[in-house]
Formats: structure tokens, C-alpha cells, sequence
């Protein structure tokens, strides 16, 4: 084999593999289940008590992570939409419950 023929043999296989497309990974599902999750995270904050709205917060920004990892770039967006706000409610429902804690205890 010649150096003209690597070189063509190497560019046609450069060709072939730009050819095929990327295969989607992931499901959407866990996007949207983290998204949920993040909704009714702030739901349940005004209904039911700051610790359950707390657990369902760190859920969504869990599944969220999770999510990110296994998607394509659109659904990865909004997954990390879903982790935005529900790190926002988590973090301040937690300076807040903190602030009462020790507000409470002095």
C-alpha cells in the first residue's frame, strides 16, 4: 500500500463516519418527571409544609442531574431549567427554615 492510498482509505473513512448520525440517547421522560418535580416542589410550598416541599426540590434538581447526563441538548435545556428552579427553592426554603431554627432557639 502506497502513501496515496492510506491517505485515500483514511478519507473515506472519515467520510462514512461523518455520514451517520449520532444515535439519541436518553428519555425524555426523566426530563419531564424532573420538571414536575420541580413544580410541584413549589406547590407544595404553598399547601403543605416547607420540609415536604424541601424533599421534593432536592428530587427534582437529583432526577434533573440525572436527566442532563442521558439527553440531547434540547431536553438537557430544560432539565436544567427544572435543577435552576428547584435549586432556588431549596435554597432558600432552607435559609429560611434555618433562620427560623435559630431564631426560634435564642
Amino acid at each position: 500500500m502506497t502513501d496515496k492510498d492510506t491517505l485515500q482509505q483514511h478519507i473515506s473513512d472519515q467520510k462514512e463516519t461523518q455520514d451517520t448520525p449520532a444515535p439519541k440517547s436518553g428519555r425524555p421522560v426523566l426530563v419531564w418527571i424532573a420538571v414536575l418535580l420541580a413544580l410541584l416542589s413549589w406547590v407544595a410550598m404553598m399547601f403543605v409544609t416547607g420540609y415536604v416541599a424541601l424533599a421534593l426540590g432536592v428530587a427534582a434538581i437529583a432526577v434533573g442531574f440525572w436527566a442532563c447526563a442521558r439527553n440531547e441538548r434540547a431536553m438537557r435545556k430544560l432539565a436544567i431549567t427544572a435543577i435552576i428552579a428547584a435549586t432556588v427553592l431549596v435554597v432558600v426554603l432552607a435559609a429560611f427554615l434555618i433562620v427560623i431554627k435559630i431564631g426560634l432557639s435564642a
